[in-house]
């Protein structure tokens, strides 16, 4: 009995300082970054997340209840290179060399603070051109505080969970928080992902016009931000349009492929995009990358050109 009270007093002391840290690190971020286009931060404490549970209907004795319940804090940080890849796009003056380093400043001081403050690296992961990192911070064998970091060429996000982490349904804080970064934390989960938690099971998708509607709207406001013509951001309106026809594009080849398979399909890139192959540092065409067979594969890298984000490169050794 004397054990148990010590180990909750023990726990009773973990838990505030994790907050604290997590409200260091928003402080310093958003005083760091706040005027920057894209940057956006949230800061949620227990007592918000009720709000959340009866906005959703989401019922009180269930498993996501009982998640968000055993959480203290949720940061969400996350920046948008919208801007910058706008400027690009009409042609207008590239912004400073200075100004993207600050981007890339951003992702250098996030996993600076991790390093630093007692976190361990639970997962790294490069796929796409985009970065994924999970650090945890445990307590007598709990864990006591999550950080998800993923960055890529056109945006850099971080979600941390302070409290008791359960990594089984951590990914599933998605459907109850409408915050953006949060769609990130299936990546937590290797054998789960955005579209089939798991084999033999179909997620309903949601490519509906409501996305849409928040995609676009999400353009318009950071379109305004960069201070636009109204010609400017009605195209940049109809490019959020083709990328979401790509997306759910995208989304029926994967049910298409789950169905048939039973499995979650991987894909190499997206619809629209364009492929480069090098099987054994000679560059090839995709008809002698089909007739390769699985068991002569030693590895496989997968990255986004630097030049042309359209442009995926896929180096194959075989054995």
């Amino acid at each position: 009995m004397k054990k148990l009270v010590v180990m909750v007093l023990m726990l009773g002391i973990v838990f505030p300082v994790l907050a604290q840290q997590s409200q260091s690190l928003f402080e310093q971020l958003t005083e760091k970054y706040a005027n920057q286009d894209g940057f956006s931060a949230s800061m949620l404490s227990s007592d918000m997340f009720d709000l959340y549970l009866k906005k959703k209907n989401i019922d009180e004795n269930s498993e996501l209840a009982e998640a968000l319940e055993s959480l203290d804090n949720i940061l969400v940080i996350s920046q948008n290179r919208f801007g910058v890849r706008a400027n690009e796009f009409f042609g207008d003056e590239k912004p400073a060399k200075k100004e993207k380093a600050g981007e890339a400043e951003l992702h250098e001081d996030i996993i600076k603070h991790y390093k630093q403050s007692g976190y361990s690296l639970l997962k790294t992961e490069k796929r796409m051109g985009e970065e994924v990192k999970v650090y945890l911070q445990r307590n007598d064998g709990l864990i006591t505080a999550l950080a998800l970091v993923t960055n890529s060429s056109r945006s850099t996000s971080l979600v941390e969970l302070d409290g008791d982490i359960d990594l089984s349904n951590v990914a599933d804080l998605n459907k109850a928080l409408n915050l953006r970064g949060l769609e990130n934390l299936y990546k937590i989960d290797n054998s789960s992902s955005a579209y089939f938690p798991g084999a033999g099971y179909v997620r309903d998708f949601e490519f509906d016009e409501a996305r849409l509607a928040e995609i676009e709207a999400r353009a318009r406001e950071m379109a305004e931000k960069a201070s636009m013509s109204e010609e400017q951001i009605a195209e940049i309106e109809r490019q959020a349009q083709i990328q979401f026809e790509k997306q759910r594009e995208m989304a029926e080849k994967h049910r298409e492929m789950a169905e048939k398979y039973g499995r979650q399909p991987i894909f190499l890139n997206y619809p629209g995009d364009s492929t480069v192959y090098y099987l054994n540092g000679k560059k090839v065409d995709a008809e002698k990358i089909k007739e390769l067979e699985k068991g002569m594969i030693q590895t496989i890298d997968v990255n986004q050109d630097e030049k042309n984000s359209e442009l995926t490169i896929v180096r194959i050794i075989t054995k």
